[in-house]
């Protein structure tokens, strides 16, 4: 490679990287995310162990999460626990406080490699450069989550697939399924690389060095060399379990209301990648276009993927990341106008202006610490953060069961709790957003919501994609919003806290908006 190439190839290594760990103490270490929290308090508890052999022990070992009661549902891979463990000892941060930082600096890290292997497949910098600046890979590098991980390794194996390095390829496939067990999804594409090649030998290597790779990385799947761990397996069929739409189980509530396939190709489309990326189709005639065989298995992978996972009770946005380092790659190869490239960056830029200025529940928090008097009775919702974060005022709060079934119950004990409480706090929409969807189902509680909304909040805190432009006098909100008794596309606020162009993102999928970036609400009780 000319020495000019590296040169360029780094500072988009450089630039994908930076993009990922700004803002990194997005939450103000409030541990926003529950996700990363619990995986935190894992990683915060676990302990190195003191011999290889005890590494390997399933029933001693002190770094099996299992091995300790809050943990007995473990549904993670181990390698990027393990991972950020190591280093947070190594560099003094093996608290909970500190934790998660590291674990979000290997996010970014890994989420950025897919750009180095972009290129490696492309020869081309187009594709690492998009990469860089699509908005799920970046929003996803700032969690301490597996998805990152597993996607690189996904995207790795199949690049050395693609060099015949068979044995290596091997090694990362079973480090992609010691991040997720869902790293299965690809096996498909590896069935029909192999078949296409017609090796048995190096398929024989390939898994062979696939199930090493995982039982050293994975080593608590298994309570001897070959025997599954019956925790491990009773763990992934009760996850099963909880991801089937339930009343019961509020998390779900909101898949009720979704078409399948179609709600999570939107949210690829409007907000994963960006509408710029996916017009550029359109400006380029079919015929001029001939896929390689490389590029046909990415196509397929990414069909498999919408359609299998797309199909599921369970669709969030993040289950889809491993397809798009390939869509990349596919979209790449339209060659898009440079006006649709200045549109990707443009949404790229206004993406990452969530994390320029706190987190709207440390906002909220604030503004309730210096607004309401101590004795006032706040609510919060089952199953959402209560605020104010910190309560440093003693707030008396209540939680109101509103995401649990509409019944006779429910109702009488809120609508008592609600002759108490002066002011309502919604930290998101998690609950309103996904009831009112479903009327039949939560009739009393969409009802409860309508009343709510009929009325002006007393505060509404929100951080939407956009740019803040200080010598604006007002906040425009361009978009459609998935609020009761509001309609439109565009909403001018002349009280909001950072003035400037924002893109609502209201009708994105809730983990879209709801960790990093949810809109806060808060209503004055109007007691009769």
């Amino acid at each position: 490679m000319k020495i000019k190439n590296k040169i360029i190839l780094l500072l988009i290594v450089l630039l994908a990287f930076s993009l990922r760990i700004y803002g990194l103490n997005w939450d103000g270490g409030n541990h926003l995310h529950p996700d990363e929290r619990f995986l935190t308090m894992v990683a915060s508890d676990i302990k190195l162990p003191s011999s290889i052999s005890q590494y390997f022990s399933t029933a001693t070992s002190p770094l099996n999460p299992s091995s300790y009661p809050p943990y007995q549902f473990f549904v993670y891979g181990t390698f990027p626990l393990f991972l950020t463990k190591l280093l947070a000892v190594i560099f003094g941060l093996n608290d909970y406080s500190h934790l998660h930082i590291v674990g979000r600096i290997l996010s970014a890290l890994f989420d950025t490699g897919n750009v180095v292997i972009l290129f490696l497949l492309t020869k081309k910098f187009l594709a690492p450069l998009l990469y860089a600046t699509t908005v799920l890979p970046l929003q996803l590098s700032h969690f301490f989550a597996v998805d990152t991980f597993l996607t690189f390794f996904i995207f790795l194996t199949f690049y050395l697939l693609t060099q015949k390095k068979y044995i290596l390829s091997g090694l990362i496939f079973g480090l992609a399924l010691a991040c997720k067990i869902s790293a299965l999804y690809f096996s498909p594409i590896i069935f029909i690389f192999f078949i296409f090649h017609k090796n048995l030998r190096f398929t024989i290597y390939f898994l062979l060095f696939t199930f090493l790779s995982f039982r050293i990385f994975q080593p608590y799947a298994f309570t001897s060399l070959f025997t599954p761990n019956p925790i491990f397996i009773k763990s992934l069929e009760d996850l099963k379990n909880l991801t089937v739409p339930s009343i019961y189980f509020p998390p779900s509530v909101q898949w009720m209301s979704k078409i399948k396939v179609i709600f999570p190709l939107q949210n690829i489309i409007f907000w994963g990648v960006g509408i710029p990326l996916f017009l550029s189709p359109f400006f380029l005639k079919i015929k001029k276009l001939k896929l390689s065989y490389v590029e046909i298995l990415s196509l397929i992978w990414i069909i498999f993927l919408l359609l299998y996972q797309g199909t599921q009770p369970v669709y969030t946005m993040r289950y889809f990341l491993p397809l798009y380092p390939f869509l990349i790659l596919i979209l790449s190869r339209f060659s898009p106008p440079k006006i649709l490239i200045v549109f990707h960056l443009l949404f790229c830029f206004a993406f990452l202006g969530i994390y320029s200025h706190p987190h709207s529940r440390v906002q909220a928090s604030t503004w309730i610490n210096q607004n309401l008097s101590s004795d006032s009775v706040l609510s919060t919702e089952y199953w959402d953060d209560a605020l104010p974060l910190d309560n440093s005022k003693n707030f008396s709060i209540q939680t109101l069961e509103i995401a649990s079934p509409d019944i006779p119950e429910k109702w009488q004990k809120i609508n008592s709790q609600l002759t108490n409480i002066d002011y309502i706090i919604l930290s998101s929409n998690r609950a309103w957003a996904s009831t009112i969807r479903v009327p039949k189902l939560f009739p009393e509680t969409s009802y409860f919501y309508q009343g709510l909304f009929s009325g002006k909040p007393l505060v509404e805190f929100n951080s939407y994609p956009g740019f803040s432009l200080p010598f604006f006098k007002a906040c425009y909100y361009f978009g459609p919003t998935n609020k009761p008794l509001e309609k439109g596309w565009f909403v001018k606020d002349s009280d909001c806290l950072y003035p400037g162009i924002y893109i609502r993102d209201d009708t994105a999928e809730e983990a879209f908006t709801v960790y990093d970036h949810p809109k806060v609400l808060i209503f004055k009780n109007e007691k009769d």
